[in-house]
């Protein structure tokens, strides 16, 4: 029953949210919020709708008070450039990747209409009945990336982000020290459920927080991400806040380090350090390559060139126990590679399909990284659809970060964002936030240039237009279309 209110109420906070404070403040908090708070328990599951639940409640709530409540009158008292026009993006590379999550999720109905026979277990064929719940998944799923890229474009509006990750890392970081002190019961106190295996979270003679989460090493990398917003809050600051900044910085690190994640410790102190050392522009360019080489990961992965063998030694020489887990973990990704190579293109769709079953119907494979996950489900096309929406802007912004300008919040952002794309190799970590952070790279690309960090577009330039965005010429009185 508690479940069932905290979600079906948050509607409710989200209207709030729009009715008192700015569009980029509203969305942080609505997506943040519903996060880090509300039950993966209850669900409203209904014949040929797709799935509500916390993950996609809290977006259409925010689009529908976005619509509602943001009237032009009271977009004429922000500055221009502050929302960018309309719900569909601009960007010719954003439009033809949607276009082809879209295509792939309906052609990878259509072509697993067989009912596979193992033994004993039969997995069900997918019907064109299911194209409009999938189509509405795919939807729901991206929500968070068009909020974003029409509200957190400008950067101000990446700086309200940046801001909303540390202050909800600060404020989480209280619970999840209650929960590595007193155990992971959170979650059961208050919504009567355990969202994962205990076992996985006794770690080092002590506990792995979850809080209201998936899983600890969701908590972990959401915590990585919060520390590095908080570094480049850090770099970008001066006097006294830049002092509070640092001692969120050394805070945040802490509360990671005693969540007992290791992997996004060692994602933390790698970005961190890119921060604390590099200039905006080379933070940029690494981000960019690091986009690049995630998103041909899987290629690499298949042809044999991913340094899986220096991986396994590092792992040895910290834990073997660690390594033999690593080495566990490769084994079970060549055989689903190998299954999911058997439908390249479209993948098996749902209900397990994509899963190596024996002739005997038992279960011999385990899913951890997302990528295989993609590939296994939704095909090649749809992996390339979903992970270039999620690293493309990433990789435009290294490439013109020079006529763009960018500020140390966009870095910090892009920096949050690598982290959690690092943490998909190994983990299944793809959440709301994930797509927040994404779309509005995504929008700030698709702004283009702007002085006085953000305050204003800059006038007298040309339109820009190149294979990833096209820009419009905006006047000073220009006002942005609510809808």
């Amino acid at each position: 029953m508690v479940s069932m209110v905290a979600v079906l109420c948050w509607p409710v906070v989200v209207f709030w949210l729009f009715a008192k404070r700015t569009p980029a403040e509203a969305v942080t908090a609505a997506i943040l919020g519903a996060y880090l708070l509300l039950p993966r328990n209850y669900a409203i599951n209904l014949p040929a709708i797709p799935t509500l639940s916390k993950d996609s409640i809290p977006a259409i709530a925010a689009v529908l008070a976005a619509i509602m409540m943001l009237n032009p009158a009271r977009l004429r008292t922000l500055a221009p450039g502050t929302i960018l026009p309309g719900w569909v993006p601009r960007s010719r590379a954003v439009q033809l990747l949607l276009v082809l999550m879209a295509v792939g999720t309906v052609l990878t109905v259509l072509t697993n209409g067989d009912r596979l026979f193992y033994g004993g277990r039969v997995q069900p064929a997918l019907r064109p009945y299911d194209i409009a719940s999938t189509l509405g998944n795919t939807l729901f799923m991206v929500l968070p990336f068009l909020l974003a890229r029409k509200y957190l474009a400008h950067p101000e509006g990446q700086r309200t982000l940046a801001i909303g990750m540390v202050v909800a890392g600060l404020l989480y970081s209280l619970l999840a020290l209650y929960e590595v002190r007193m155990s992971p019961q959170l979650s059961r106190m208050i919504y009567g459920y355990f969202p994962h295996d205990w076992r996985q979270h006794l770690r080092g003679g002590g506990y792995r927080p979850v809080v209201f989460l998936q899983h600890g090493l969701w908590l972990a990398i959401f915590f990585c991400g919060s520390f590095l917003a908080a570094l480049s809050l850090w770099r970008s600051s001066t006097g006294p806040m830049r002092t509070r900044w640092l001692m969120a910085s050394m805070w945040m690190f802490m509360v990671l380090v005693l969540s007992k994640g290791v992997g996004a410790m060692a994602i933390g102190l790698f970005l961190g350090a890119l921060i604390i050392f590099l200039p905006i522009r080379l933070q940029i360019l690494c981000a960019a390559a690091l986009a690049g080489t995630l998103l041909t990961y899987p290629m690499l992965r298949g042809a044999g060139l991913a340094p899986t063998g220096t991986a396994l030694d590092i792992a040895y020489d910290y834990d073997p126990g660690r390594a033999a887990s690593l080495q566990y973990r490769f084994d079970n990704e060549d055989i689903l590679l190998e299954r999911a190579n058997l439908r390249p293109l479209f993948g098996w769709g749902g209900w397990g399909r994509n899963r190596v079953i024996s002739a005997e119907g038992a279960d011999i494979s385990t899913t951890d990284g997302y990528w295989i996950i993609s590939i296994g489900t939704k095909g090649w096309l749809g992996y390339l659809a979903e992970f270039g929406l999620l690293l493309i802007p990433m990789i435009f912004l290294g490439l013109r970060w020079k006529s763009l300008g960018l500020t140390p919040a966009t870095a910090g952002v892009a920096m949050a964002l690598t982290a959690n794309m690092i943490d998909l190799i190994p983990n299944g970590t793809l959440t709301p936030v994930t797509w927040l952070l994404a779309g509005a790279l995504a929008g700030r690309l698709e702004l283009g240039r702007v002085t006085d960090e953000g305050q204003q577009p800059a006038e007298g330039l040309p339109p820009r237009q190149n294979a990833y965005t096209r820009q419009v010429r905006r006047h000073p009185g220009h006002v942005p279309s609510p809808s």
